[in-house]
């Protein structure tokens, strides 16, 4: 590593040190005190051995990146170096070192097989223009990054500079990343990891382009405004009699036991025949992986082969899940984890709310909180009740697919069922008038809570288990202690002894029922018209993005003259909801300072499945001398523009791609209408008919 890089790197991070064992945080973090088997187990999982030696260890499979395409993002000098020593080209890097590649002759050979990967045609660079660093600075230390990572010693957040003993544990180092990529080709890696590394241990947090492209510019170190002037990558020529060579080293090497390669360099899984020498004790031979592990990874790693055939139980299966994708991070379980505190220090949002308004809840019993199909949709990104938190839940792909089912299994808890609720008297209740006043400090749908601007309550009866609800509700303190929620049934007992006759049980059970009926809102919002701000399509279709219900916060709302109405989901490039009459009141889109999820002000509304194939990208849409939208999709990689026009009764849509793009596109259609396919002219364009029945 150069001078320059190692100042840097120790500028930028100042809580890692440089080493040359791997890192795996949740090892370091909560299994490195004492060597275990549990602890093994993860490192088993995490550097890779289950995917040479088999077994089954119960966590997400970790993978190496993808390989094809990797010589058009990543220098290739870089490779070089990391490809001759990972650990120092990336300090507590997870890849081991071959002794098959000691020579820079073999190193050359793999590197020239690599550029020859089938992948497809490299993306023209788009243009870039103005790339603000402080904004990516700011980014990176406001939105979740500094929780993996470390932070720069000259940004101030605003309780002060932390101190340097704060920091209790590693933070996951950079490489020379000047010298590894360009500015564009880190800014894509930035806005979607899980493209080129689908295992999930670097996850997507959702921003927009011009937000990556500021991160990469304060990663890169990059001072001027103009990305014009930023490095791009060189081309890189492949050498076919190399490629060749370096086919067979790769084959030997076993590379494709970690990363998706062709069939021809496949790797059979090797027995281990005992738990002691080999890599463990770092005499492996010519052809195997070399780790510098350390005496504390070692012993873990043999408890663990002692007795790998056992069962784990669910409980610790969940755990150190949780500690393989470092949810720790953010998160506490149990009174573990979470940001130590130094990392406290970043986590910012809405102070009136206290720590809650801060820092994201804990995972305590979060599967005997959250009804099974919520927290599936937290996990994929698609529900977020708490926008006041600046820190952004990422998206881990394939590696929690089974968290959810995972997490409610372990947390289920046997009791006794709520008793029928009465929606009246809980929206009663949860008002002003004569109620405990919920509405004081949380929001509801479109409405600012009267006080502080605490949760959405109107998703409620959707989003949590009642049996939870009721233990939160009596003693809020003892799921999150310091929280400022209040106890209207302390001890058990009603506060409020008018609803109901003061039954606990029943009160719960009703706010229970009011949240789940949709049945009107609270008592106590004062009377705001919002007709004034209600937007109403006459000449032209009107076009208004917002954060809507059951669509999520990129969804894109249309407007027809017609009294038709559609709003499109911005986030997975799909048609989401219809419905006929008004079409939306704009007041809290517009004036609210937390957006809420807003509902249609018409009625028979349509819903869409919810996607329409894996691999569809939206990439904006544009405007037509109708000024009616066209979305633009990208759909693997071939581009299909998506339009919707109004009729009597009803919704044309017209899609207009490639045959083959058409093709792959899975269209769905909503319930509730009669579908008709017309006759097209072209193959390149399919035409449907949504008609109300």
């Amino acid at each position: 590593m150069s001078a320059r890089a190692l100042l840097g790197l120790l500028s930028l991070i100042w809580a890692t040190p440089l080493q040359a064992e791997p890192l795996v945080i949740g090892f370091e973090r909560f299994n490195s005190e004492q060597p275990s088997a549990e602890g093994g187990r993860l490192l088993y999982n995490e550097l890779g051995c289950v995917n040479c030696h088999g077994g089954t260890t119960g966590l997400p499979m970790r993978r190496g990146p993808q390989l094809a395409g990797v010589t058009q993002r990543i220098q290739a000098d870089w490779l070089r170096n990391f490809l001759s020593d990972p650990a120092r080209a990336h300090s507590g890097s997870n890849m081991p070192q071959f002794s098959s590649l000691s020579s820079a002759e073999d190193v050359e050979a793999v590197l020239h097989y690599l550029g020859d990967l089938p992948t497809k045609p490299a993306k023209k660079p788009k243009k870039v223009g103005h790339v603000n660093a402080e904004h990516g600075k700011e980014l990176f230390h406001t939105m979740g990054c500094v929780a993996c990572h470390g932070a720069a010693k000259d940004f101030q957040p605003p309780e002060g500079t932390p101190k340097p003993e704060d920091f209790t544990y590693s933070a996951i180092a950079f490489p020379e990343l000047q010298q590894k990529y360009g500015l564009q080709t880190l800014a894509e890696f930035l806005r979607d990891p899980l493209q080129t590394r689908p295992d999930g241990r670097m996850p997507r947090i959702d921003m927009e382009e011009s937000d990556a492209l500021d991160l990469a510019g304060y990663l890169l170190e990059f001072a001027s405004s103009d990305g014009e002037s930023a490095q791009k990558l060189p081309p890189f020529a492949v050498d076919q009699a190399l490629a060749l060579r370096g086919r067979g080293i790769v084959a030997a090497a076993g590379c494709a036991a970690c990363h998706e390669l062709p069939k021809e360099v496949g790797t059979a899984p090797v027995a281990l025949r005992s738990g002691a020498g080999g890599c463990l004790e770092g005499n492996a031979g010519r052809k195997s992986p070399q780790y510098q592990l350390g005496a504390k990874q070692r012993a873990s790693l043999k408890l663990y082969l002692a007795e790998r055939e056992k069962e784990l139980p669910k409980a610790q299966v969940a755990e150190l899940t949780l500690q393989a994708l470092n949810c720790a991070a953010c998160h506490e379980r149990d009174g573990r984890g979470g940001p130590d505190l130094a990392r406290k220090a970043y986590f910012q949002g809405d102070h009136n709310l206290g720590d809650t308004g801060r820092y994201p809840p804990p995972l305590t019993g979060v599967g005997r909180k959250l009804q099974p199909e919520w927290l599936s949709d937290v996990l994929e990104g698609k529900a977020r009740v708490r926008p006041y938190l600046q820190t952004k839940m990422p998206v881990y792909g394939a590696a929690t697919s089974g968290l959810a089912a995972l997490l409610s299994s372990v947390d289920a808890k046997t009791q006794g069922a709520l008793p029928g609720g009465d929606d009246a008297a809980g929206r009663k209740l949860m008002g002003t008038q004569g109620g405990v006043g919920c509405i004081t400090c949380h929001r509801w749908g479109g409405h600012a809570a009267l006080g502080i601007q605490a949760l959405d309550l109107s998703s409620m009866g959707q989003r949590l288990q009642p049996g939870w609800l009721r233990d939160y509700l009596i003693n809020p303190a003892a799921y999150r202690p310091g929280t400022l929620m209040p106890s209207f049934w302390p001890g058990g007992k009603a506060a409020n002894g008018e609803i109901l006759g003061g039954d606990t049980e029943r009160q719960i059970a009703s706010i229970y029922a009011f949240a789940k009926s949709d049945n009107g809102e609270p008592e106590g919002f004062p009377a705001v018209d919002g007709g004034e701000f209600e937007l109403k399509p006459l000449a032209q279709p009107i076009v208004q993005r917002t954060f809507f219900a059951g669509v999520g916060t990129h969804a894109i709302l249309v407007g027809f003259p017609h009294g038709v109405n559609l709003a499109y989901d911005g986030k997975t490039g799909r048609p989401a909801r219809a419905w006929r009459g008004r079409f939306f009141d704009a007041y809290t889109t517009w004036f609210s300072r937390f957006a809420p999820f807003e509902k249609p002000l018409g009625d028979s509304v349509l819903k869409w499945p919810s996607s329409e194939g894996e691999n569809v990208r939206f990439e904006g849409y544009r405007l037509d001398a109708q000024k009616v939208p066209v979305f633009l999709l990208k759909v693997g990689g071939s581009p299909v523009a998506d339009r919707f026009d109004a009729i009597d009764g009803g919704l044309k849509r017209t899609l207009t791609g490639t045959v083959a793009a058409l093709n792959a596109l899975a269209v769905t259609h909503p319930d509730g209408v009669v579908v008709q396919e017309e006759n097209s002219d072209s193959k390149e364009t399919r035409i449907f008919t949504y008609l109300w029945k």
